[in-house]
């Protein structure tokens, strides 16, 4: 299959000024921007709608080609590099999903097996460790990966459950979940014993909050109390990234006040 031929021959398409083998083309609301790989078994495309800026798209394609060893991985449905910067924007990562979690191409098949989707993202976003299902949820449910200008969507897998509303994540292990959902979550276990709520950022550190005569909150390394004023802010700061840029790991102190 020539894919330089399958590309060339999109709707419109014109080659980018100082990209090999790249073209943009455009339908309707959408910008789709796309680079071979320099052995030309691999499209790495960008699609857009909505608001749309040419440098971000090409600066993309850029970043993607150097570095297509790694985005273009068949044995990885989402990969994530980070460095990458443009002016006027806050990505700091390029992010590419394979032809198992997106449906570019659908109509041709040989296309679609040859491309992986990519798109801007941010650092804590990604754990590098998603199965082919998570990077489908994430791609598909929880991301808006062809908006330039979405909401940042933090890492979260959580499980729950709470004694006073009957509500529980009706699962034995962490799944996928909005940071809205952690966060409406924590205030709930507030005089409800036997309540808990349990959760884990991008690195694999987990903390449990629990409600028994008071609120406490552990990690595998110690348990302590916490007001329940603390709690939500904490736990934003857990998975966005402060507490990392604070200086804690997996066993740091002040578990409570990062």
């Amino acid at each position: 299959m020539d894919l330089t031929a399958e590309l060339s021959a999109q709707p419109g398409a014109i080659p980018i000024d100082g990209l090999p083998n790249a073209w943009h083309w455009s339908w309707a609301v959408f910008n789709f921007d796309a680079i071979l790989t320099p052995e030309r078994e691999h499209v790495l495309q960008l699609n857009v709608m909505g608001r749309y800026d040419e440098g971000l798209a090409h600066a993309l394609l850029a970043f993607a080609h150097k570095h297509n060893t790694t985005l273009a991985d068949s044995t990885r449905p989402l990969t994530a590099v980070g460095g990458f910067t443009y002016p006027g924007w806050d990505f700091d990562t390029v992010v590419a999903v394979g032809p198992a979690v997106h449906d570019y191409h659908s109509q041709n098949p040989d296309v679609h097996a040859a491309t992986f989707a990519i798109f801007p993202g941010y650092q804590n976003e990604f754990s590098g460790n998603e199965t082919e299902e998570e990077a489908w949820q994430r791609f598909r449910k929880m991301l808006q990966p062809t908006k330039l200008d979405r909401e940042r969507a933090a890492f979260v897998k959580m499980r729950y459950a709470n004694t006073r509303t009957q509500s529980d994540s009706n699962s034995p292990e962490r799944v996928l979940a909005p940071l809205s959902r952690l966060l409406r979550e924590l205030p709930l276990l507030q005089d409800a014993p036997g309540s808990f709520v349990e959760w884990e950022n991008r690195l694999g550190q987990v903390w449990r909050a629990d409600w028994d005569a008071g609120l406490t909150l552990s990690d595998p390394s110690q348990q302590q109390p916490i007001e329940i004023e603390e709690l939500a802010g904490f736990a934003e700061r857990s998975v966005t990234g402060a507490w990392l840029r604070a200086g804690h790991g997996r066993k740091g102190k002040n578990l409570g006040r990062p």
